[in-house]
């Protein structure tokens, strides 16, 4: 599978979007007191942070270019891709259910690539929330769909545009254990938390921040720690950031970005015991996933050369982790790390 080249620019035209491939640029900031990696940490040897024990190919389970994937409350996959469809799976790899067709009415999506020059590469990020509700970022509409587990459409919130509740392109999503809704925009740089009703309660970013590791592109993110922080990274700054409920960026660090082929750092996971993994979006495998401990020292790499995965790997509520490869195969790992 295609791995992106660079980050999202998406631009309006009156009749409706017009995508616009463009290079997200940016220098690390410096921030007194945060950790910065030692150059070269990588090369020395690091233990792999994973095993694989089961792997389910795209093809059989009848996925095209899969994008991004969530793990019920029942430990169920959540699968969006190309076809604009979400596809439920079993952790045995098993089709349960498909929902979704191309559109713009409820229940139907619009994937969009962040780079037209790669049009198979699109993005409908995807979470489950409480009450096992199933939010997807419809990127090409600029809204976020909400779901039962079984597909029947809630609700939607979000609409294109600027200003408070809407979205140029809605990316990256996460909804935390209280329902509230963190959606990244694609184009205007920015983060916002909104209520479980679809009402923004902040928002962070964009070109007039005055910290520059909350400027330029892109903000990338799966989940929270267990002090209910939002880790995520921006790989405009290659800066990985932790984001606490009201919006403010209480921690942050410099991961070795030199590890990856094309210096950028784009997805980013966190588990129980404060571990993080990160993921480059390089334009070709194979891409290492470096493992940071709470003290943001590097601590194990999975070198990707038989699987680079195409995202960070996904936590379970009962210790579930998944991940997609670049190929679109969807791996089932046991993390061997200590503690984790």
């Amino acid at each position: 599978m295609d791995r992106i080249t660079t980050r999202l620019a998406v631009a309006a035209a009156a009749a409706g979007l017009a995508l616009l491939a463009a290079a997200c640029s940016g220098t690390a900031a410096t921030v007194t007191g945060a950790n910065t990696s030692p150059a070269g940490a990588t090369s020395r040897a690091l233990p792999s942070p994973f095993t694989i024990t089961a792997r389910y190919a795209a093809a059989p389970l009848g996925l095209d270019h899969p994008d991004a994937l969530a793990i019920g409350t029942d430990g169920d996959l959540y699968v969006t891709d190309l076809s604009q469809r979400v596809t439920v799976i079993s952790p045995v790899g098993t089709v349960l259910r498909r929902w979704g067709k191309p559109g713009t009415g409820p229940g139907q999506f619009r994937f969009i690539p962040g780079d037209p020059a790669v049009p198979t590469d699109v993005f409908g990020k995807i979470a489950v929330g409480p009450g096992a509700l199933v939010y997807v970022a419809d990127s090409g509409n600029a809204r976020v769909q909400v779901f039962t587990p079984q597909g029947r459409f809630i609700r939607q919130f979000g609409s294109f545009g600027s200003g408070k509740g809407r979205f140029f392109f809605s990316g990256d999503i996460a909804v935390d254990n209280a329902g509230n809704v963190y959606v990244a925009d694609g184009q205007s740089a920015t983060l916002a938390k909104l209520s479980p009703a679809g009402k923004v309660v902040w928002q962070i970013g964009g070109g007039a921040s005055g910290d520059q590791d909350l400027s330029g592109c892109c903000f990338n993110f799966t989940g929270f720690d267990a002090h209910g922080r939002l880790v995520v990274v921006n790989d405009g700054q290659k800066r990985v950031l932790y984001v606490d409920q009201s919006g403010h960026k209480v921690d942050a660090f410099t991961p070795d970005a030199a590890a990856f082929a094309a210096g950028n750092v784009c997805e980013v996971t966190v588990d129980a015991v404060g571990n993080t993994y990160l993921s480059g979006c390089g334009p070709q495998p194979p891409e290492p996933t470096l493992v940071y401990d709470r003290a943001h020292r590097l601590i194990a790499k999975w070198p990707g050369t038989t699987y680079s995965l195409l995202r960070s790997p996904v936590l379970g509520p009962h210790g579930e982790v998944f991940a997609l490869a670049v190929d679109g195969t969807i791996l089932k790992l046991h993390i061997t790390l200590p503690g984790a």
